[in-house]
């Protein structure tokens, strides 16, 4: 017979298991990295990917490069891929604010389609972020109060 116990666990268990496999694959983004060579985020697939989609225009997403620079430098040190996938349509502007903006961490691009980017993520506004798995999936993070931001990242390494 179970107890109530083992029965928790097995949901715990089975709730995982679940969300493990049933997150939605990210679409590809196609891109121009500050070099001005193709890319595409599918190259990224097998390792985790922290995605920033911001623009060069958007103070909350400076602010947030700024605030959040010691934990991303921490996940890009476990081996996160920290992707910043600029929406400006003006080149120029985004590559001029990624050299004066030493926060802005990681792989800095520019997207290649704004409108399929904004479409597919179903983006209304900037800053946007997401993780994506090794397997290309879409995985979240835990809303529990006092979380362990790069813990949780670790269980995806």
């Amino acid at each position: 017979m179970w107890s109530t116990i083992d029965m928790i666990q097995l949901l715990v268990v089975i709730n995982l298991l679940l969300s493990a496999y049933s997150s939605e694959p990210a679409p590809n983004i196609k891109f121009e990295t500050i070099d001005g060579k193709a890319g595409q985020l599918n190259t990224y697939k097998g390792k985790v990917v922290y995605l920033s989609v911001w623009a060069s225009w958007c103070t909350p997403c400076l602010d947030n490069y700024e605030k959040y620079e010691s934990i991303r430098e921490q996940l890009a040190k476990e081996g996160v891929i920290l992707l910043n996938v600029s929406i400006d349509k003006n080149p120029e502007l985004w590559k001029k604010t990624v050299a004066r903006h030493s926060t802005i961490n990681g792989i800095n691009v520019l997207s290649s389609d704004i409108p399929e980017l904004m479409r597919n993520y179903s983006i209304s506004k900037v800053p946007e972020y997401h993780i994506i798995d090794k397997t290309g999936h879409f995985v979240y993070l835990s809303d529990t109060p006092g979380r362990d931001i790069i813990s949780e990242f670790k269980k995806w390494l």
